[in-house]
């Protein structure tokens, strides 16, 4: 009589990991993945500035200001004889500077606000809702134009000050998120078994809740490029001889009559860079939201 030896290991279906299937359905979303492609190119544009620039971002050619585009200059020059395109290649790097910078700097202030609050409520959350209605109260723009007003503009302030007034929207976020999750049963067996609060606050919560918080993130450069370009537009942010679309646009409005490619130029740059974030964060956002995993699934 020989043994039979049965194996009692479970059997578990091999399924794609969430963040792969995110993936798939972001590539199927063509405009999102034409958008990414258009992102990424732009950020290498901006990283690479001094190598694929044809020339400096300062160096004049008084004897061909405001030229149309030519074999030397293949989209003109402003005033100044600066290259537009070189101008508009190292305005990339500035822009995307303070686009992904000033976002980066409110997550890391709002984001812990917003897990303290969710996650231990009562006075915290009381105290954080009543700093929510306060800076409610106060338009985003308006803190950071006073800010401007008051401290000077830079490239390194811009950030910082666009940073401080977008820390809101990530801290309101960030609650909502810890509020649905501390219940759950993962981390109540957690809690039962000793871990520390600070390891199931980053370790165990953050990252189911990183998902909502990135999209958000990629949605807020859209804005932040518009603001950006504005200030610079209105004399207030980034200053002469650095380039920058918003400020190549203010230059180039005094002389839209006679050359109409110091206008198109950083106005082609904002609209294409704002476009291409604004449909990827909607495509990141689609692939990620949990409704639409529950539908694809079906």
């Amino acid at each position: 009589m020989t043994a039979i030896t049965v194996d009692t290991k479970p059997i578990t279906a091999a399924t794609p990991g969430f963040w792969r299937t995110a993936w798939r359905r972001f590539r199927r979303n063509k405009l999102a993945l034409v958008s990414g492609i258009v992102v990424v190119l732009i950020l290498l544009t901006a990283i690479l500035a001094p190598l694929i620039a044809p020339q400096g971002y300062q160096v004049q050619d008084l004897a061909n200001s405001l030229a149309g585009p030519s074999r030397g200059h293949l989209l003109g020059t402003d005033r100044l004889g600066r290259d537009l395109l070189s101008r508009a290649i190292y305005g990339a790097r500035t822009s995307m500077l303070v686009a992904i910078g000033a976002p980066l700097l409110g997550a890391v202030i709002g984001i812990p606000i917003g897990i303290l609050a969710g996650w231990y409520g009562r006075a915290v959350d009381f105290v954080a809702l009543r700093l929510f209605e306060i800076f409610t109260m106060v338009p985003q723009i308006l803190v950071a134009l006073l800010l401007i007003a008051l401290f000077g503009n830079s490239v390194g302030k811009l950030i910082l000050f666009l940073g401080i007034s977008s820390w809101l929207g990530f801290a309101r976020l960030a609650r909502a998120q810890y509020i649905s999750l501390r219940n759950r049963d993962f981390v109540l067996a957690a809690q039962a078994v000793g871990v520390p609060t600070w390891r199931i606050l980053i370790i165990h919560l953050l990252p189911s809740a990183v998902g909502p918080l990135i999209i958000f993130l990629v949605q807020e450069i859209p804005a932040t490029i518009f603001a950006s370009a504005g200030f610079s537009f209105l004399g207030l942010g980034v200053q002469d001889p650095l380039a920058d679309w918003g400020k190549m646009l203010n230059d180039g409005t005094q002389y839209l009559s006679i050359d109409l490619w110091t206008v198109m130029v950083p106005t082609v740059c904002i609209a294409l860079a704002t476009l291409a974030f604004s449909f990827c964060g909607d495509g990141m956002r689609d692939a990620i939201d949990p409704s639409s995993r529950q539908s694809a699934s079906r």
